[in-house]
């Protein structure tokens, strides 16, 4: 698995957009707000909440085309502004004691989640594949059909036989053994895979 972000948006697009290109905005919203509403749905559990970070994540890459300067680097732009106001939002809400307990329970290391800026995706995407090679086979096999492939629960478990529980502690087990790994990456992770892959 190689990321480009080729893959994603192409270079032109991202030229257009720097120089102020409104159909440009609107072209990369379209292709990453699904991503990120669902990414950013996942952890903060309301609708209300997620669609105002998206606009927020948007708003900040409109007003920070600037500031990047190589097409290139697109994806890491994106990236570290979606984590940077997901992260500085979840640090808000942990003033509730409600909030601090739903933290706890998704193992969320908010307080030691950093600042990224800049953020290096290809040194992150070698890292990632490096920790999913080392999974035992069945594991890495339902890992890269799930986050890498894009299958569902159910088509994993029919094209593998095996069941949908099955399917599910696997993921479980990689998921956990990459937060071992990653440790207050691990956030990053989950939004690199959503976004990226």
């Amino acid at each position: 698995m190689s990321l480009k972000i080729g893959n994603i948006v192409e270079r032109e697009l991202i030229v257009r957009f720097i120089n102020g290109d409104m159909k440009a905005f609107d072209d990369i919203y379209s292709t990453f707000d699904y991503k990120l509403q669902k990414f950013i749905f996942s952890l903060v559990k309301t609708k209300a909440d997620t669609e105002d970070l998206v606009h927020e994540v948007f708003v900040k890459v409109w007003e920070n085309k600037q500031k990047l300067r190589n097409p290139e680097s697109f994806d890491s732009y994106l990236f570290s502004i979606a984590y940077n106001t997901t992260v500085s939002f979840l640090r808000s809400k942990a003033k509730n004691t409600e909030y601090i307990e739903y933290v706890k329970s998704v193992q969320i290391d908010i307080d030691e989640a950093e600042v990224l800026d800049g953020v290096n995706i290809e040194a992150f995407n070698e890292k990632l594949n490096l920790l999913v090679e080392n999974l035992p086979p069945r594991q890495r096999e339902v890992f890269k059909m799930k986050h890498f492939k894009n299958y569902s629960y159910k088509e994993i478990a029919e094209t593998l036989g095996i069941s949908v529980n099955t399917v599910e502690n696997h993921i479980v087990k990689a998921h956990k053994y990459l937060k071992e790994n990653l440790g207050e990456a691990y956030l990053s992770l989950l939004l690199f895979l959503y976004l990226f892959l």
